[in-house]
C-alpha cells in the first residue's frame, strides 16, 4: 500500500500488438454494429459512448496507459454496449440464450450491460485515481471509487 504508480509496468511509446488487437476487435464491431442495426436511433443512444470513448482513449494514450485488464475490460464494454445497439437489448442472442439455458423469464441481456455500466467505470476510476491522484495510497481511493 501506498505504492504509487505513474505508468504502467514496461510501458513503451508505441501500442503493443495486444493493444492493437483490442482497439482493431472494437472498430470491427462497431463497423458491424453500424450495418443495418435493428433501429438505428438506438444504436446511435447505445453506441455514443463508443463513439466519444475510443478517440478520447486513443488521444489519452501517450500520456496515460491502462493496464492491461482495465484495457480489456473498456474493450469488453464497448462490445457489450454495441452488440446490445445492434439488436436492441431485448433482442440480443445471447440473451436469449441465456434465457433458455438458465430457465429466465426474459432476455437478461440488459443486465450483463448494467454490471458492466457499474463496474467497468468503477475501475477505471480506480486506476485513474491510484496514478493521479492526491488520493493514491489513501483508503480514500476505495471510498470514492465506490461512490
Amino acid at each position: 500500500m501506498g505504492r504509487r504508480l505513474t505508468s504502467v509496468p514496461g510501458s513503451r511509446s508505441r501500442p503493443s500488438p495486444y493493444e492493437l488487437l483490442l482497439l482493431a476487435v472494437v472498430l470491427g464491431l462497431f463497423v458491424w454494429s453500424a450495418i443495418s442495426p435493428h433501429d438505428r436511433f438506438t444504436w446511435v443512444l447505445e453506441v455514443f459512448p463508443v463513439i466519444i470513448g475510443v478517440p478520447l482513449l486513443v488521444w489519452v494514450y501517450p500520456r496515460f496507459r491502462f493496464t492491461p485488464l482495465v484495457a480489456t475490460l473498456i474493450a469488453l464494454h464497448a462490445v457489450i454496449l454495441m452488440v446490445g445497439g445492434k439488436y436492441t437489448y431485448a433482442e440480443v442472442p445471447l440473451g436469449f440464450w441465456m434465457a433458455r439455458t438458465f430457465h429466465f423469464a426474459r432476455n437478461h441481456y440488459d443486465r450483463i450491460g448494467h454490471l458492466a455500466q457499474g463496474f467497468v467505470p468503477a475501475l477505471v476510476a480506480r486506476e485513474v485515481l491510484i496514478r493521479r491522484s492526491p488520493l493514491a495510497g489513501t483508503g480514500w481511493v476505495a471510498f470514492v471509487v465506490v461512490c
